[in-house]
């Protein structure tokens, strides 16, 4: 079964993503996007995230910004359970190689093939 991959982002940012990450791509399949909302509680995105990892063989979280909440949410969901991963430092690189990827890999495999593979992708243009 392939990975689920589920966007934890602060507000909408994760819909735009992965809208834009379509374009580019096509369809990206078993992905969703669950946002913080400024009016909404620790404990309802936990219940979103709950409903959302379910029924879900693998899960990989991909979050936004390192010490944001959905990026903490996503530490305590990735040791609470074994079949829970998560990353942080979202972009639509990582998004479109996490992806690619779990297609190949999975679990601590998957995500130690995105850290290397999304890392490589950062260049700077003045060079």
């Amino acid at each position: 079964m392939k990975t689920k991959i589920i966007l934890l982002t602060h507000g909408g940012w994760g819909e735009e993503l992965l809208q834009s990450a379509q374009m580019v791509v096509g369809k990206i399949e078993c992905c969703e996007t669950l946002s913080l909302m400024p009016e909404d509680s620790i404990s309802n995105y936990m219940q979103c995230i709950d409903a959302a990892i379910e029924n879900a063989e693998n899960v990989l979280l991909l979050t936004d910004l390192a010490g944001g909440t959905p990026s903490n949410i996503a530490g305590v969901y990735a040791k609470k359970y074994g079949t829970v991963y998560a990353v942080c430092g979202l972009n639509m690189e990582m998004l479109i190689c996490a992806d690619n990827l779990r297609n190949t890999y999975y679990g601590g495999e998957l995500v130690d093939k995105i850290e290397i593979a999304v890392k490589e992708k950062i260049l700077n243009l003045k060079r």
